[in-house]
C-alpha cells in the first residue's frame, strides 16, 4: 500500500467517524426532544383527567338536581 493509499484510507476512516459522531449527536437531540414531548404528553393527560373529573362533578350535581 502506498502512502497515498494509506492517506486515502485514513481520510475515509476519519469521514466515517465524523458521520457516526454527527449521527450520535442527532440521536442526543432526538432523545432530548422525545423527553420534552413525553413531558408535554404527561402534562396534557393530567389536564384532560382533571377536566374529566370536573365534568363528572358537574354532571353529578346536575343529576342530583333532577
Amino acid at each position: 500500500m502506498t502512502i497515498n493509499d494509506k492517506l486515502s484510507q485514513l481520510k475515509k476512516t476519519i469521514e466515517e467517524i465524523k458521520n457516526i459522531s454527527e449521527k450520535l449527536g442527532n440521536d442526543n437531540i432526538f432523545e432530548t426532544k422525545i423527553g420534552q414531548l413525553n413531558k408535554e404528553i404527561s402534562r396534557l393527560k393530567k389536564g384532560i383527567n382533571e377536566s374529566i373529573d370536573e365534568l363528572d362533578e358537574i354532571l353529578g350535581e346536575e343529576n342530583d338536581r333532577s
